[in-house]
């Protein structure tokens, strides 16, 4: 059975300890994904979710393989492809107007993936933007505004798919028929897991739950979708981990999960997982888990990121380390 080669993920959603480690959506920078990917993989991660593009699942597995190689005994993490149906606030990058941008630089603070730098002259990377929006509210003349993505074609994660990459995340909108449309194109033959993003800003209670129902009605037609990993992974404040600063940026996923555990009238079914991201830290898995919600894990992007961004390699390793160790320490 599938179930059998994710021993390890499965035992940490099962024990409510699962934990993703979010490298963006929209990044596409190859040092910076392989340098997460190393980390992240030191630091005990169950997944590893990556931008959905041929070069990121490359960089991907060079980071794992690196860091297994330094040490075997690591648990192999999963390479997760995050895709899009609509626009979605994990699928975007800033844009530069050049010519409106006066090169005051004010921007360059503001960033925390450094996308923007000065040295030897003012420079905007768009491949290490992940759409935070921190820039938008200091450039005093409008040069920088959003460019949003357009709808992830399924045959290219199909491809992508058979590059190794055996799970995905689809971020849905309020466009039900498209998702019902895009996930029916998918080829699950070497599929593990399937994360399915709902919440946010995007949906209202009830659309929230609505969301649920559409999921689980056209996963579990599927042939073998039992012997898959299935998760829905509730949001908050997406990539708030980096730029609200305040301890309670992750109880709209919290609470958003528990709206969507609430909304179940029988069992859930024994393969089907609830995890929370967006605005999530190393204080969030316990925080739900205190507040009653029977989470199974949680997926810190933005946080983690932040944290080990500046560091040398090794001391970034043993911090991603420090981080997981605390984050399931304090774990039910």
């Amino acid at each position: 059975m599938k179930l059998l080669k994710l021993e390890n993920a499965l035992k940490s959603l099962k024990d409510n300890k699962y934990h993703k480690l979010i490298i963006g959506a929209s990044l596409k920078d190859l040092e910076s994904i392989e340098f997460y990917s190393y980390c992240f993989t030191h630091a005990g991660a169950d997944v590893i979710d990556i931008s959905a593009f041929a070069h990121s699942v490359i960089a991907a597995k060079k980071g794992i393989k690196k860091a297994l190689k330094e040490n075997p005994t690591l648990n192999k993490p999963e390479i997760m492809l995050s895709v899009n149906i609509s626009q979605d606030p994990h699928f975007r990058i800033v844009k530069l107007d050049k010519n409106s941008c006066t090169e005051c630089e004010i921007c360059i603070p503001t960033c925390p993936s450094e996308s923007f730098f000065s040295a030897p002259q003012f420079t905007y990377n768009p491949d290490l933007c992940f759409g935070c929006s921190n820039c938008l509210d200091y450039c005093p003349e409008d040069a920088l505004s959003f460019e949003n993505w357009n709808p992830y074609n399924p045959n290219e994660l199909n491809r992508l798919l058979e590059m190794g990459a055996r799970s995905f995340e689809i971020h849905l909108s309020k466009d039900f028929e498209s998702f019902r449309e895009f996930y029916k194109a998918i080829n699950l033959k070497n599929v593990l897991i399937e994360s399915f993003s709902v919440g946010s800003e995007l949906l209202s209670e009830e659309e929230l739950i609505k969301a649920k129902e559409v999921i689980l009605e056209e996963v579990y037609q599927r042939p073998g979708a039992k012997e898959r990993i299935i998760i829905i992974q509730t949001d908050g404040i997406p990539q708030s981990g980096a730029r609200i600063k305040n301890q309670e940026k992750d109880l709209k996923a919290i609470k958003n999960a528990e709206i969507l555990i609430n909304s179940f009238e029988g069992e859930i079914p024994n393969n089907l997982f609830i995890q929370i991201a967006g605005g999530v830290n190393d204080q969030s898995l316990f925080k739900a888990q205190a507040l009653g919600v029977r989470i199974n894990g949680v997926a810190i992007g933005s946080w983690i990121r932040n944290k080990i961004i500046d560091l040398d390699i090794q001391t970034a390793k043993d911090l991603s380390k420090k981080i997981l160790k605390k984050s399931k320490f304090q774990a039910c």
